[in-house]
């Protein structure tokens, strides 16, 4: 019993660690670098939205390439994987694995990529800390909760502009985007417990979820449409998938959070939204009305004071 709660007591120091100086600035630089190419991934799903390409494609290529490329650095930190809680490595393979995906593509035949931008990185700063506050007790300090009240008038009002304008089954895709959402943030918080290396732990993301997609191939759950598109298509797709999302947000990611903590880079995620809205005007030439400018404009503020930016510069 007592074990349980030193490790409890150690994962927690661990999980409430916050750079500072030099260091925090880094952080915030990794996870804006990281929004960037989250949006920058969501208005390329939109341009290329009738690929054949199935979702064991994307998935495969988005976690295959990690997994192959990483696979040394993984091997360095097997030492260091004995002493990670075994829940706290289930929840990095879960959080952002198969199951993130699936969800996430399971939304995209409902709703359009608009609301994944808004509800997948825009939701999930609430629920990291949520889960920050219930499980581990986290004070949530008056800058924090004031950031994070800005962040959901801006979500809200961005989804219900979103809502009003459509119909059918967008509410369908709307729930499979907010499952994906709490997904990633028991793996943003599971990432900060475990303390590993970046690229180890996209490294072990990558091996596992690889596994499971090759054994739902055998199975035949899942199917291929790589053979019935051109080389330029998969290129794109593989360097989006493989090289953006996988390597270099697998990175940077896992970097922001070892020095920022869980609950900072995930409101730094909220800018997703924004920027895949700026992103979609010269790309997509889909300009966006007054309200829901007015809608980004509370989620950027709100990710300012959530973030610890107003703090750290005083």
């Amino acid at each position: 019993m007592s074990d349980v709660i030193q490790a409890k007591t150690e994962s927690t120091t661990s999980y409430r660690h916050i750079a500072s100086g030099a260091a925090f600035q880094f952080g915030l630089v990794a996870a804006f670098l990281t929004a960037c190419i989250w949006a920058s991934w969501l208005v390329s799903v939109k341009m290329g939205a009738q690929s054949v390409l199935t979702t064991f494609d994307l998935a495969l290529m988005r976690y295959a390439i990690p997994a192959l490329v990483l696979l040394p650095f993984l091997y360095q930190s097997r030492r260091l994987l004995l002493t990670v809680p075994k829940w706290a490595l289930f929840g990095i393979v879960l959080g952002a694995g198969v199951p993130f995906f699936f969800l996430s593509s399971a939304g995209m035949h409902y709703a359009p990529v608009s609301h994944a931008g808004l509800l997948i990185p825009g939701t999930f700063p609430l629920f990291v800390t949520a889960i920050a506050v219930v499980v581990f007790k986290e004070p949530l300090s008056r800058p924090r909760f004031i950031g994070l009240i800005f962040i959901m008038i801006g979500v809200m009002t961005l989804l219900l502009i979103s809502m009003l304008s459509l119909s059918g089954d967008v509410w369908k895709g709307d729930l499979f985007f907010i499952g994906a959402s709490f997904f990633w943030a028991v793996y943003t918080i599971c990432l900060s417990i475990a303390g590993l290396p970046p690229l180890a732990a996209t490294g072990l993301l990558g091996l596992v979820s690889t596994s499971i997609l090759l054994l739902l191939l055998a199975t035949g759950v899942v199917t291929s449409g790589m053979s019935l598109v051109g080389a330029d298509e998969l290129a794109w797709q593989f360097f989006v998938q493989s090289i953006l999302v996988g390597l270099c947000t697998g990175f940077s990611y896992g970097y922001a959070i070892n020095l920022l903590g869980a609950e900072r880079t995930a409101a730094m995620g909220a800018l997703t939204p924004v920027l895949a809205s700026i992103l979609a005007i010269p790309l997509l030439q889909e300009f966006i009305g007054l309200a829901a400018a007015l809608g980004l404009c509370f989620v950027c503020v709100g990710v300012v004071y959530a973030s610890g930016i107003v703090k750290a510069s005083r």
